[in-house]
This record gives C-alpha cells, sequence and structure tokens, in this order.
C-alpha cells in the first residue's frame, strides 16, 4: 500500500432516520425534524417483528438501540415517534451519497447502503496531511449542505483504522486514527469495539482474560492462535 495513500471511512448518521427526516423537511415542508425529537424508524411488524431500524439522538438519551423490540422502545419513550421506513427514499439517499463521494475520488468502495471508503493515492505529497483532514471536514460539511444529513468520517491509511476512527464520538465529526494515535486512541477501547469482533469472540477474549484492544495488541500471538 502507498505511504500517500489516505482511506476515508463515511457513514451516514442514523442512515435510515436521517434520510427520511431530511426528505419530510425539505421535500414535503414539514417543519418537525424527526432528528431534533425522540424519534425511530421502525420495520414491519411482520416481516421484521417490529424492530428499531434506526433512532435519532433524542431517542439514544432515552437507551433505545437499534434492534430492540419497538414496544420495548415505547416502554422506555412513550411520547416516541414511530415511522415506518421507506426503502426506495433509501436508495436514492444512498446513490447521491456515493455519487457525491465520487465526485472527489475515483475509488470509492461501498461497504453498505450507508457507508463507503474513499480512497486518496497520491495526496499527501501535494496537499500533506493538515490539509487532507481539513478536505475531510469541507467534505463532511458539504454532504450536510447539499444532501441534508450527516455523516462522520474517519480517516487513516488502511480500511481498518479508518473504519474505526469513524465510528469514534456521533454526529457530525471527523476523527484520525494514524499508525502514531493507536495506543492512545484505539488500545483502551473495549475489544468489543474492534472491527469484526462480535459477541462470540468478545466472549472468548473476556475467557482469555483480554477485555481492551491494548491487551490484544499485547497478548502473545501463539496463545491467541
Amino acid at each position: 500500500m502507498s505511504a500517500d495513500r489516505y482511506i476515508f471511512h463515511v457513514d451516514a448518521n442514523s442512515a435510515f432516520l436521517s434520510w427520511s427526516a431530511a426528505y419530510r423537511v425539505s421535500v414535503l415542508g414539514e417543519r418537525l425534524d424527526l432528528r431534533l425529537i425522540p424519534s425511530i424508524v421502525g420495520g414491519d411488524q411482520e416481516k421484521r417483528h417490529g424492530i428499531v431500524l434506526a433512532k435519532s439522538t433524542p431517542a439514544k438519551r432515552y437507551g433505545i438501540q437499534t434492534g430492540e423490540a419497538i414496544v420495548t422502545a415505547v416502554q422506555k419513550c412513550p411520547n416516541l415517534v414511530v415511522i415506518p421506513p421507506d426503502y426506495g427514499l433509501y436508495v436514492n439517499a444512498s446513490r447521491a451519497f456515493i455519487n457525491k463521494l465520487k465526485q472527489y475520488s475515483d475509488n470509492v468502495i461501498q461497504y453498505s447502503i450507508d457507508e463507503a471508503w474513499a480512497i486518496f493515492d497520491g495526496f499527501e505529497s501535494l496537499y500533506g496531511k493538515g490539509q487532507m483532514v481539513k478536505f475531510a471536514y469541507d467534505l463532511k460539511d458539504e454532504i450536510k449542505e447539499t444532501l441534508g444529513f450527516t455523516v462522520n468520517i474517519g480517516i487513516s491509511t488502511n480500511f481498518l483504522l479508518s473504519k474505526m476512527a469513524g465510528d469514534f464520538s456521533k454526529p457530525d465529526k471527523v476523527h484520525t486514527l494514524f499508525s502514531e494515535e493507536i495506543e492512545k486512541k484505539m488500545w483502551p477501547l473495549p475489544v468489543s469495539e474492534l472491527f469484526f469482533v462480535g459477541r462470540a469472540t468478545t466472549k472468548k477474549l473476556f475467557a482469555l482474560g483480554i477485555k481492551t484492544i491494548g491487551e490484544l495488541a499485547n497478548a502473545d500471538e501463539a496463545m491467541l492462535r
């Protein structure tokens, strides 16, 4: 991999909720922005068993989590606003999102409907690290102004680290995670936050006494194998 390469991980914040809210405000002319009140996008009661597909930041403050049953979410917040998903809208919003990234990078790798990596080769020699970070802030703001929703951007030199950086505090943030920042920013995190470490792996690592990413990084490789 080129040492002169930057990888941005760009992730729409609460995508389904944000896309629905932006459409209702900018196209339908609704005054109430769902992103500013406790609200969720709730999956179909029959097909998805009534689960939370996306939530607003105010809903998150009530302890509502993506994937939980709508009935328990409403118990946590009785005045919760529940709207149905609009998958046609989400496909169009995703397409506009990816096209925006392609305006600036000829190497965009879409990872899901609401996140992608944008790869920039040969930019450091032209602009330097500081200017690339500034560009990430400009890109974040441009997406908000032109498309109507916010994103997080994680910046690094490989895919995993940029993904991890993008998952730091949200919403509407830019974070870096370069090699010299790993020990400070990444090692203190719970091992469960490492990309691709799921519940089963977390349980096994806990059994080995490994609870943070730093402990995993310093563990005996042979023992882990």
